[in-house]
């Protein structure tokens, strides 16, 4: 998958434990160096999701239209009639006649009654469900904290492992992830980087303050459509991917991108459209799950879809710096350093520049310059190994792990061997440098110079 195009592997905490991380990561480093490039890991922490239990001897069950069962607490031996939740929600907001969502809305039920810490509920749209599978009840709010102490666990033991990105399930306000913020700089990784899953309606009204309190934000639209509707996805697919867009963080499109590679070779036409859309609407990345997960080739699914995603950016509707209609990022105040980049990407425009070389400690200003969508290709040069992980998230971005110099310009210079040695620029083609000097303080971005190769 890595040779194929991956740049971000995600773990979900829902199916791996703890104790799997370290070796995940080290099946990830080692994926990364084989195919020569930077893949991060991204342990994803699950929240306050609510899934079935183990079926009874682990083998799925048919729930037919019309049929009764019993939702309850538990872990395992679920049946057709009777099937276990983990965790248990506070369900004294569920009415009779209250709709339950399964398996991402797959599999519909309809509450008849409640019976002390039980729901009895009729099937109306039937069908097959497997252990582990989502558990919803829209418009029911969850009495549960984010993150959970569940979260907390996993996401200390992925910190201990040396996970690159963190994300956060079912994100309803700032202070969730705030929550955790915390957490990491008591475990000692104040900057490792969070992501914000949106998939609950509210969140939405507060997508300004989330935004500003994370690092990326991915659009969960299994969850999401299950709390608000399939129909009402698209619109807030846009909303979320324009508000990240000003905010100046990446956005990431989730679930069934392309759901039918799961069991075929081919992808849908409609999926084709949609992950096209995507990259249309400015979404900096895609997520794969099942096809990647459980599917029966996952190399060909990733192949697949890079090759849609590299046909999108190549039309002329592909959102790029100066594309008309799109949202303009926000430049906060005390932060002259995003005027610098973006002065940068227009003096590449400008020139005809066939790169942007950004020097950076942490990574920021490699995601502000991806953020604003040049046409020249971003060169990212760090001190720190793990930053150049982290930047595989972000668009359009090829990080390059490079020590720091006595001097500015000792690192210019060393720059531009490493560009005349790895890249495809000759002599004579003109590149756009961002840094900052020797006297800024660390973080501090400050200087553009045009280099000619």
């Amino acid at each position: 998958m890595a040779h194929a195009g991956a740049d971000v592997f995600r773990v979900n905490g829902a199916h791996a434990g703890p104790e799997s991380y370290a070796t995940w990561n080290r099946k990830i480093r080692a994926a990364g160096r084989a195919a020569r490039r930077n893949v991060a890991l991204m342990v994803d922490l699950p929240g306050i999701k609510l899934r079935t239990g183990t079926m009874h001897g682990g083998h799925p069950v048919t729930l037919a239209a019309g049929a009764r069962l019993t939702l309850t607490a538990g872990k395992r031996g679920g049946t057709a009639t009777r099937v276990f939740v983990d965790p248990w929600p506070d369900i004294t907001g569920v009415r009779k006649g209250a709709l339950v969502l399964l398996d991402d809305g797959r599999l519909r039920l309809r509450v008849v009654r409640r019976r002390g810490a039980e729901i009895e509920a009729v099937v109306e749209d039937g069908g097959v469900l497997a252990s582990g599978k989502g558990v919803a009840f829209p418009g029911v709010p969850l009495a549960l904290e984010v993150p959970t102490a569940r979260d907390r666990r996993l996401a200390r033991a992925a910190i201990e492992a040396g996970a690159d990105w963190l994300s956060l399930s079912f994100v309803g306000c700032a202070d969730d992830v705030r929550r955790l913020r915390r957490l990491t700089k008591r475990a000692g990784r104040p900057d490792i980087p969070i992501v914000s899953k949106i998939e609950r309606a509210d969140a939405i009204p507060h997508l300004a303050s989330i935004l500003a309190a994370s690092d990326a934000v991915i659009v969960a639209r299994g969850d999401l459509g299950v709390d608000v509707g399939g129909e009402n996805v698209p619109a807030l697919q846009k909303i979320i991917v324009e508000h990240a867009q000003r905010a100046g963080v990446p956005a990431i499109i989730a679930t069934e991108m392309l759901d039918s590679m799961t069991r075929r070779a081919r992808p849908t036409r409609a999926e084709v459209s949609d992950v096209a859309g995507a990259v249309f609407e400015g979404a900096d990345g895609v997520l794969l799950s099942s096809e990647t997960a459980v599917g029966v080739h996952p190399a060909h699914a990733v192949a697949t879809l890079d090759r849609i995603l590299a046909s999108a950016e190549a039309d002329a509707h592909a959102p790029y710096a100066g594309a008309s209609g799109r949202a303009v990022l926000d430049s906060l105040p005390g932060r002259p350093d995003q005027h610098v980049v973006h002065a940068a990407v227009l003096l590449a425009e400008e020139t005809g520049a066939e790169a942007i070389v950004v020097f950076t400690r942490g990574g920021a200003s490699a995601i502000r310059l991806s953020k604003e969508r040049p046409r020249a290709r971003i060169h990212a040069f760090s001190p720190d190994a793990a930053v150049c992980r982290q930047l595989a998230l972000a668009w359009g971005v090829c990080a390059e792990n490079l020590p720091a110099g006595r001097g500015t310009d000792a690192v210019v210079e060393r720059a531009r061997r490493r560009l005349c040695e790895h890249t495809e620029l000759v002599p004579g083609d003109r590149a756009v440098l961002v840094m900052g000097s020797a006297q800024d303080p660390e973080g501090a971005t400050t200087l553009i110079k045009l280099l000619t190769i």
